[in-house]
């Protein structure tokens, strides 16, 4: 009796206990693997979808540049063009007529589409009705690109483009359905499968078709239209299921020997694991408030793993320096594209911006500007007139004097540069210069009539340095103010038009236009041989 109440004491106080943890153990571990499986599942159908989405917005440039020619078309326009002018005088009552002109429409869709590889061919005119069209299959999905046609200002129609649904090759390889308002309209699994399914196909999660649990990802796809979707599907079951097998066949055996080793282990092996994880936890963390991720060079711990973590993040720190490092040369040289995009479109603006952004720098290091401040002063100059870019030719490049309202056109370049510099997040520091560099000391000024210590110290500057180069440099309308002439209305608007401390600064610069001119003449002789190009300045004190 007593080995059988040992025996009893045994099983009921060790070997039930373990077997219940061993049990449990497993349980929590499927679960977490399930768990574990849908994350890296829905990881991998993001991916695909990265990727397709790089590759259609690859395509869709490929393709908006072949439609921005094709929107250049004479034939079209002309088509586009008669079929207005018919319409407008009521000729296309006739039938005759009717018949001729869509036999010409049909034949300038042919021969567009000779020169465009298409499932869907439409020409809509400028009263958004289609007027020719043509589909590779009749009744497909298409996804559609579309581009206006345009005569000068007048909108003539727009061009469709379109390319079937190809729910294979667009979902990567994995299952998809096609959802149109909530039901499923195109499949590459069985549409018995579906039947009876409610769910709401915008969101990701799981789902149960006949035993099975999918996981649905939702792609982003706005081009199909008509309520449609594209859903990713993944049989969440049918890949966990081989690491459930492998899980039951090792550990159900090796459970028992495993559990006493594991504790036996443990407290060796955690000392050498988290003290050096502390310590890349921590330089971690100084990087994440520091925003610049910087892992120290630590002693080796002795163990592999972490060593090569330790190693791997000290690179990735390395190479994300690296991609910064190469942003920045990026951003600048966008910059100085959108720079020449400008000073392109007229002689007398070439250099304006470059002289500004110097004379800027002389005045900030003045100032007592230093280090960062002064490299965001000279961007911001460099930058104070690309909102320029929005104003027409008509204004911008008129040989003489502006009227009130050209001139008021002309006074919405800094707003308009504001708006194209705020879509790039990299340019944020520098819409102070670029967008109230036209505000007056007094108040006086434009747009928002600042005053004082309102306007950005970078807007001072340049706009005493835009306004310097203006007078010092030819016009079409005049030639350049003497040097003296221009230093003493500086002198004269100071405290009024520009901060005197700014004017002061400025004075004590060795800013000369004598040098700017010198170099101008130089350029002009290259480019043209005879006229000097010259700073754009809508008004003498305008810039």
């Amino acid at each position: 009796m007593r080995e059988s109440s040992l025996t009893r004491r045994v099983v009921l106080f060790v070997l039930l206990p373990l077997a219940a943890v061993f049990a449990a153990s497993l349980f929590w571990m499927e679960r977490a693997l399930r768990q574990s499986t849908v994350v890296e599942v829905r990881a991998e159908l993001q991916k695909r979808e990265l990727r397709r989405q790089r590759e259609q917005a690859r395509q869709g440039r490929e393709l908006q540049r072949v439609l921005q020619v094709l929107s250049e078309n004479a034939g079209l326009k002309a088509v586009l063009t008669l079929q207005r002018d018919l319409e407008d005088t009521g000729a296309l009552r006739d039938p005759a007529a009717k018949a001729e002109l869509q036999r010409t429409l049909d034949d300038r869709l042919e021969a567009v589409r000779e020169s465009i590889d298409a499932d869907l061919l439409a020409m809509v005119n400028a009263r958004d009705r289609p007027v020719a069209e043509w589909q590779r299959r009749s009744g497909g999905i298409y996804l559609r690109q579309e581009i206006p046609i345009n005569l000068e200002r007048e909108n003539l129609g727009r061009l469709v483009v379109g390319r079937e649904v190809d729910l294979p090759a667009m979902s990567g390889g994995a299952e998809a359905v096609l959802i149109k308002d909530g039901r499923v309209e195109l499949s590459t699994l069985p549409a018995e499968r579906f039947a009876g399914l409610t769910r709401d196909w915008t969101q990701a999660g799981e789902l149960l078709l006949g035993k099975e649990r999918w996981l649905a990802v939702p792609m982003a796809s706005t081009e199909i239209g008509n309520g449609r979707r594209i859903v990713m599907l993944a049989n969440v079951d049918a890949a966990v299921a081989p690491f459930v097998r492998t899980l039951r066949m090792v550990l159900l055996p090796a459970g028992a020997i495993s559990l006493g080793l594991v504790l036996t282990l443990v407290w060796f092996t955690s000392r050498a694991v988290t003290q050096p994880l502390q310590s890349l936890t921590e330089a971690c963390q100084e990087s994440i408030q520091k925003g610049i991720l910087e892992i120290p060079i630590t002693k080796p711990a002795g163990v592999l793993e972490i060593d090569v973590l330790s190693d791997s993040l000290r690179r990735a720190a390395v190479a994300a320096s690296d991609a910064r490092r190469s942003l920045e040369e990026a951003y600048l040289e966008i910059l100085e594209a959108l720079i020449e995009s400008l000073e392109a479109r007229d002689e007398y603006t070439a250099g304006h911006s470059r002289r500004v952004s110097q004379y800027s720098v002389a005045i900030g290091e003045k100032i007592g500007l230093a280090g960062r401040e002064l490299e965001r002063l000279r961007i911001g100059a460099l930058l104070h007139d690309i909102g320029k870019i929005g104003i027409p030719d008509s204004v911008l490049l008129k040989d003489g004097r502006l009227t009130d309202d050209e001139f008021a056109t002309i006074k919405k370049h800094p707003e308009i540069g504001v708006r194209i510099l705020e879509r790039i997040g990299a340019f944020g520091e520098y819409l102070g210069a670029v967008g109230l560099h036209h505000e007056n000391h007094d108040g006086s000024g434009y747009p928002k009539g600042l005053r004082g210590d309102e306007i950005p110290v970078e807007a001072r500057i340049v706009h005493v340095a835009d306004a310097y180069d203006a007078m010092t440099s030819n016009r079409p309308y005049r030639n350049r103010m003497p040097e003296e002439k221009v230093r003493r209305i500086i002198r004269e608007c100071s405290g009024t038009q520009f901060d005197p401390a700014v004017v002061t600064a400025f004075f004590a610069s060795p800013i000369d236009s004598t040098a700017a001119n010198l170099e101008k003449l130089h350029e002009a002789i290259q480019k043209h041989g005879e006229n000097v190009p010259v700073a754009d300045a809508a008004q003498p004190m305008a810039g």
